[in-house]
């Protein structure tokens, strides 16, 4: 029952998460459920759709009992069905069930009827057929009913004795025995036991065990022998001395030899002597840790190793090991000498699955051949059956539950197929296709299909899908509940038929956030709900929420791979769990000619009916069916007429899709027209300025029309494509009728199919082409000249082009203006320059298709028209890349197309353009600061004199360095005086040294300007970061100089090279310099007589102006006292002297006599 609970497991365990319902197009508003408190919580594992009721499985639970319940979705009444006459509990009834699609009959079966066989449990099922009725069945049988037969198992324990086991060890080893000896003593086993060190010791033999199965008395007197381990001699004794039947050895018996040992044999040969015995090696202790220490014990034990081979590292565990030796016992105990690998029946399950088709009844046996698994061909009485497995039985396919689920597959002719499901095959799973058996009466394996992930449980659930409903199933359906991957647990792989065997085509998944939703535990193929002639399929996800079910339609070739519906079991009734277990959909329950889909829950069945599928059919005119330009143009003659506007007729009809369905439909729709929805600005209005407008309508399968009506806005510009007119619809359903009202109503509400709910119509707009309504464009396309003259390869270069573009004749449609350019340039901006108003000019530089091709822009003009008459200057800006390769010359070619032009008016649609590509060339001069700026010629100064100027040229590196044209520096020097008193010649030096040529200039006679040149060394320039330039001159003074006078001398220095081609990057100032020089003669006189005749005039002027002076008496004494006199005596009070001289006497002026006296009267001190 290991396989059954697997399932259990998937369908009894769940998590919350919430997730949308769609409703296509099953109805989630009105929905029956019923349910039978008795049956359990297991009611609903299995629903299967009688005539017009529902019959649902509930296996039993506990000490319950399981059964079957035939009930009635209107009413909700559920009767037990008690199948009378079996003499059997029924533990498990209702865990499966099929039905006969062409007869109607019922199959029915129970996996678990266990019997006791020599205290070992046999598992087998009982099956029951039923009428469509359910009235007492017709048939019952027990298919892989496995007879009760004891084998007889003579067992020896060969136990080691050695010295390197302690006391209490050996004593856990003699209780192992013992308790193996008590559970197994009412059974068909011998016992005897022999120890083993470097001798052999017979405990007690087989005759011993029959006369007494005491273990306590048959190892009472056993003694501890505490030498070595002789394993070889001890197996070599135990198979001619033991097994012989003279010491009560079966012959019949099969021999199984236990060998308990703690260490390596001390001992070597062989054990071909055992060869007819089966040998279980137990390795006890610290003595197996190792992998070499492990092998040793592989030669004792028989094969395969892994299972004959125990280790264990403790004393302790040899008393938990009685479970896993029974089971080998287990296996030893039914299998032949030739078979040592599995059982046949004894576990088979049968009934697990089954299928019945035409009356052929097949059931799953997946416990058959040690659960290698498989089906039984059951006789159309129950009373036999044929087994069919894996072909041929290996190894590899033991444990991979073949016939977990069974199905038949319709196929062409009588000859049909039946697919079963092995979902443990090497843990991916499998499923294998038989062929029905022919006159010979044998199945045959016709294809293998394996599943691709670990524990997937690939072929859990099987279903056949004639998608036509031809007889012949196109499709096999494969479950893979535990297949994890996106975050969605479960998956569908879906197999399309290819002639007699199927090949993968799709694969189906639910929905994201599920990891261990179990999408695909259950599979149903419903009958046809939407009304396209094709089966649908139903697959449930018990575990995802709650547990859901998705509706995938069938489509030419396959399914859908989107689900049109996802059903939650949560939003139909709170507290529902497992929903989605089981699915069956083939029935019209209610009489309605609409499809219902029974589905189960734990305890519960919800029976959802399907919606009657209709197609809208619509239809759109329009009045007038072209705009009058008149509406929509922006001239001032067009503004004063009628805005007429447009009608829109539109009508609706209904059309049902499933022809079974007779009511009356009437399809409650929603819709909207939406003018130019795929713009921004739409070029029509509704009225109230509204660019959509929304309604509802009531649609029957009579047509119903309404009158709309739409205008313009004010100047519209696109009058080339038309104005697109959108109507969307879709189902209106009021959200707050209450369900039962719904129910009630009069008129089913249907539902609509799942195609584009919408239609899309065009009004083109008149085009004002004249009387003939043919337009004729003529373009004209010229460049105009480049105002820059040339492309100059600056760091930030940029190059305008300007472009001349007119319509002579009619408007131009989609004039489109291509323009292809050097791969150095890159596109800017384009700029509209004339005329002024504005006209929309969009470019967009294409792709490159080739690192070689020139790019390309390509630019919209006036888009859509441009109209009759007009003419537009466009300017294309663009920027220069660096590390671009350039010709002498940039080539832009420019080409015009509009979509009605006529091919013989081509002639003047292209143009082209050649720019001069010019290079830089960033050459720096700089006078030096150690230049001879001055000199000057004295009398007595040298007669010659040396000058230098200096110059330093600086070329800085560029990207384009290779093409650096060939440089030379031009040094223009003084030209010599035809005259005067300086003569001066000169020569140029330059580091690195270089030939200079020296070529004399002519200039004409009398030549003012002081610094022309008479003379220019012409000098190559290496290319180097820095060149310095020496203008060495000699200068000398000639003749007598009669006046000073003042020089100037200068000369120059220029880098020239070839313009045509290049061009100073900063200017031709920047690779041009000169020194001015001042030169200075000095003219000097003789000056002696001047400076004698200088001083004596001084002198005899002095004298005079001291005679003068006493003339006028300045010099006299008494004038101090007269300027005294008159001022006043200082303090006021005059003095006796005042008044003396005031009496007579006569007055010296002081003024002459105090310099001469001035001196005596200093030295004597004398008084007056």
């Amino acid at each position: 029952m290991g396989s059954r609970a697997v399932l259990n497991a998937l369908l009894l365990s769940g998590t919350a998460l919430l997730a949308p319902a769609w409703s296509y197009n099953l109805d989630v508003r009105h929905v029956q459920s019923f349910s039978f408190a008795p049956a359990g919580r297991h009611f609903g594992y299995r629903v299967l759709q009688v005539g017009n009721g529902v019959v649902v499985g509930a296996p039993g639970e506990g000490d319950s009992e399981g059964n079957l319940y035939q009930c009635q979705p209107g009413t909700g009444n559920c009767l037990p069905v008690s199948p009378s006459g079996s003499n059997y509990t029924s533990k498990y009834l209702g865990m499966t069930l099929a039905t006969d699609p062409t007869g109607g009959s019922i199959l029915a079966c129970d996996p678990g009827l266990s019997r006791t066989c020599d205290q070992n449990t046999y598992l087998s099922g009982l099956c029951y057929l039923f009428r469509q009725n359910l009235q007492d069945p017709v048939l019952q049988g027990r298919p892989g009913y496995q007879e009760c037969i004891k084998g007889n198992v003579d067992l020896v324990f060969l136990f080691d004795g050695s010295g390197s086991l302690q006391k209490d060890e050996f004593q856990k080893i003699l209780d192992f025995m013992k308790d193996v000896m008590r559970k197994l003593s009412n059974t068909s086993y011998q016992f005897a036991a022999v120890q083993f060190s470097s001798t052999y010791e017979t405990e007690f033999n087989f005759l011993d065990y029959v006369k007494m199965k005491d273990p306590d008395v048959l190892l009472a007197n056993v003694k501890h022998m505490l030498l070595l381990t002789n394993t070889f001699g001890a197996i070599n004794y135990v198979a001619t001395q033991v097994f012989r039947q003279e010491l009560g050895a079966r012959p019949d018996a099969t021999k199984v030899l236990i060998i308990i040992t703690d260490g390596e044999a001390t001992d070597s040969g062989n054990v071909d002597t055992a060869k007819d015995i089966i040998r279980y090696v137990i390795g006890i202790g610290k003595h197996f840790k190792t992998k070499e220490s492990q092998e040793t014990l592989h030669k004792f034990a028989s094969k395969p190793i892994e299972e004959f081979v125990k280790i264990l590292d403790t004393f302790e565990k040899l008393k938990d090991l009685f479970t896993e030796l029974q089971k080998k016992i287990y296996v030893i105990e039914g299998t032949s000498k030739q078979d040592l690998t599995s059982f046949n029946m004894e576990l088979s399950s049968s009934g697990l699955s089954a299928d019945l088709s035409r009356g052929h009844a097949v059931v799953g046996a997946v416990g058959a051949k040690d659960w290698a698994g498989g089906f039984l061909d059951l006789k159309a009485d129950l009373q036999g059956d044929t087994f069919v497995g894996n072909q041929p039985l290996t190894p590899e396919v033991r444990a991979g539950y073949l016939g977990y689920t069974v199905t038949w597959l319709p196929s062409p002719g009588n000859t049909r197929l039946l697919a079963a499901g092995a979902p443990r095959y090497q843990h991916v799973g499998r499923v294998l296709l038989f062929q029905e058996p022919n006159d010979s009466g044998q199945w045959r394996q016709v294809q293998k299909i394996d599943g691709i992930q670990v524990g997937s449980y690939f072929g859990g659930e099987l279903c056949g899908v004639d998608l036509d409903q031809d007889g012949e199933a196109e499709l096999l359906l494969v479950g893979a509940p535990l297949f994890y991957g996106e975050q969605r647990g479960g998956r569908v792989f879906t197999y399309q038929r290819r002639q007699l065997g199927f090949e993968e085509a799709s694969e189906l998944q639910g929905d994201h956030g599920y990891p261990l939703g179990r999408f695909g535990a259950a599979i149903a193929a419903l009958t046809d709900i939407n009304g396209d002639g094709l089966t649908d399929v139903a697959v449930g996800a018990p575990l995802e929420e709650q547990g859901a079910v998705y509706i995938f339609n069938g489509r030419q070739g396959g399914l859908s791979p989107r689900p049109s519906q996802r059903i939650e079991g949560t939003r139909l009734f709170s507290g529902i769990r497992w929903f989605g277990r089981s699915i069956h959909g083939v029935k019209d329950l209610e009489g309605d000619g609409l499809a219902d889909v029974a589905v189960g829950a734990e305890g519960r069945v919800v029976v959802l009916s399907s919606r009657p599928v209709v197609d809208v059919v619509t239809r759109m005119s329009f009045s007038p069916a072209e705009i009058p330009v008149h509406e929509v143009e922006c001239s001032y003659s067009a503004r004063d007429r009628k805005k007429e506007g447009v009608n829109i007729t539109l009508c609706f009809q209904v059309k049902p899709l499933i022809p079974q369905f007779q009511g009356r439909l009437v399809a409650n729709l929603t819709y909207t027209l939406r003018l130019d929805g795929h713009r921004t600005r739409s070029r029509g209005l509704f009225p109230g300025g509204r660019h959509e407008l929304s309604g509802n309508k009531a649609v029957t399968s009579d047509e119903s029309c309404s009158d709309l009506w739409f205008h313009f806005p004010v100047c519209v510009q696109d009058l080339i494509s038309p104005i697109n007119v959108s109507l969307n619809f879709s189902l209106w359903e009021e959200e707050g009728t209450p369900r039962d009202q719904r129910a009630q109503a009069k008129d089913m509400q249907p539902i609509l199919r799942p195609s584009p709910h919408s239609e899309t119509r065009e009004i083109p707009f008149e085009k004002n082409c004249g009387e003939d309504k043919k337009c004729e464009a003529d373009l004209q396309l010229s460049f105009s000249p480049v105002r820059s003259g040339a492309l100059r390869l600056t760091p930030s270069a940029s190059l305008s082009v300007e472009l001349a573009l007119s319509n002579l004749v009619e408007d131009a449609y989609w004039v489109q203006l291509g323009l292809t350019f050097p791969r150095g340039l890159s596109f800017r901006k384009v700029e509209v320059l004339k005329p002024h108003s504005h006209m929309p000019v969009g470019c967009e530089e294409l792709p490159e298709e080739s690192k070689i091709l020139p790019k390309t822009l390509t630019c919209n003009v006036s888009s859509p028209i441009f109209k009759a008459g007009s003419s537009v200057v466009i300017q294309v800006m663009f920027n220069t890349l660096l590390n671009s390769s350039w010709r002498d010359f940039a080539e832009l070619r420019a080409s015009v197309t509009c979509d009605n032009e006529d091919s013989g008016l081509l002639k003047d649609n292209s143009a082209t353009t050649s720019i001069p590509v010019l290079y830089p060339v960033n050459v720096l001069i700089e006078d030096h600061k150690n230049s001879t700026l001055y000199i000057s010629f004295t009398p007595k100064g040298p007669k010659i004199q040396q000058v230098k100027h200096i110059y330093q040229v600086r070329i800085r590196p560029s990207i384009y360095d290779h093409n650096m044209p060939a440089l030379e520096a031009v040094v223009g020097v003084p030209q010599p005086p035809s005259e005067g008193p300086v003569r001066h010649t000169w020569s140029v030096q330059v580091e690195p040294p270089v030939h200079c040529h020296r070529e004399d200039l002519k200039r004409p006679p009398g030549s003012a300007e002081p610094c022309l040149s008479g003379a220019e060394f012409r000098c190559p320039v290496v290319f180097k970061q820095e060149i310095l330039v020496q203008v060495i001159g000699t200068l000398e003074l000639v003749g007598e100089t009669e006046a000073s006078s003042m020089l100037s001398l200068c000369s120059s220095l220029s880098i020239s090279f070839n313009t045509s081609k290049h061009f100073h990057l900063y200017g031709s100032n920047a690779s041009r310099a000169q020194v001015a020089m001042k030169v200075d003669i000095v003219h000097e006189k003789d000056m002696l007589y001047l400076y004698v005749l200088s001083g004596v005039g001084g002198l005899l002027l002095l004298l005079l102006i001291f005679i003068a002076l006493c003339r006028v008496g300045f010099f006299k004494r008494n004038l101090k006292e007269k300027m005294e006199a008159d001022i006043g005596v200082p303090n006021g009070i005059p003095g006796e002297d005042a008044g003396q001289l005031a009496s007579g006497e006569e007055a010296v002026d002081p003024g002459c006599l105090e310099p001469l006296h001035g001196g005596q009267v200093q030295d004597g001190g004398g008084k007056d």
